[in-house]
């Protein structure tokens, strides 16, 4: 499988400005999701697991997607209503692309659920995952897991894979110790814009480039609140 790990991009004050603004009220993770989102390029028919029709970040995505979803809460109106631990209703090579956000961590085995969706996506296919890491716990019904890049990496690869890329959703250190304990005590959001404005600070005098590589780029992604990855199925 070739792998490839990307750099995020380094805070700036047009992204803040851009990302606070347009996601007002989410955490630092959420909004460095639904920014992220918002470039993604897919067309046709499309798997959302975990999702349905009242998830929020549908409205990011391009227009004129077929979608059609699985959950196992039918408050959020899927299009597939499955018991936990169940295959997938669905035929295999049917999907032009799968989407997949925050809803990993909360699957006792993580590995069954990705070859569900590696087997429903066509061949030359992508498959889109987003689970937290450096983020509490937050049962839904209930959450079991937190894993690395190289954990990641080694299962897309056993699954069957062709290609696979990792890019870390982060912001920074200090916006990182906000995410963890979640947006307690007083005045929240002004301490949360405070760290997300040393981190650019900070970056601005440490990093070079318009991403964090190197050294200190690679430290500050190894906080990072979450993992945006994407798996390309080969060409049968």
């Amino acid at each position: 499988m070739d792998y490839t790990y990307t750099p995020p991009p380094k805070p700036t004050l047009a992204r803040w400005w851009n990302i606070t603004r347009a996601y007002k009220g989410q955490s630092v993770l959420r909004m460095l999701e639904y920014e992220h989102l918002s470039t993604l390029s897919i067309a046709g028919k499309v798997l959302d697991m975990g999702g349905g029709k009242k998830a929020k970040y549908l409205r990011l995505l391009p227009p004129g997607l077929t979608v059609e979803s699985v959950n196992i809460d039918p408050g959020i109106e899927p299009t597939h209503l499955v018991e936990p631990g169940q295959p997938l209703p669905l035929a295999d090579n049917s999907y032009d692309a799968v989407i997949c956000f925050n809803t990993l961590e909360h699957i006792y085995d993580a590995v069954p659920v990705l070859q569900e969706l590696y087997r429903v996506v066509k061949p030359g296919g992508a498959v889109h995952v987003i689970v937290p890491f450096m983020f509490r716990i937050h049962g839904h019904p209930d959450d079991y897991f937190r894993a690395t890049p190289s954990w990641w990496q080694e299962t897309f690869r056993r699954t069957g894979f062709a290609k696979m890329e990792l890019m870390p959703l982060v912001w920074g250190r200090g916006s990182t110790r906000a995410v963890v304990p979640g947006m307690h005590g007083a005045f929240p959001r002004a301490r949360m814009h405070l760290a997300m404005l040393f981190d650019i600070l900070f970056a601005k005098l440490m990093l070079k480039g318009d991403r964090m590589s190197g050294r200190r780029g690679d430290s500050i992604s190894g906080t990072s609140p979450g993992w945006f990855m994407t798996g390309w199925k080969g060409q049968e």
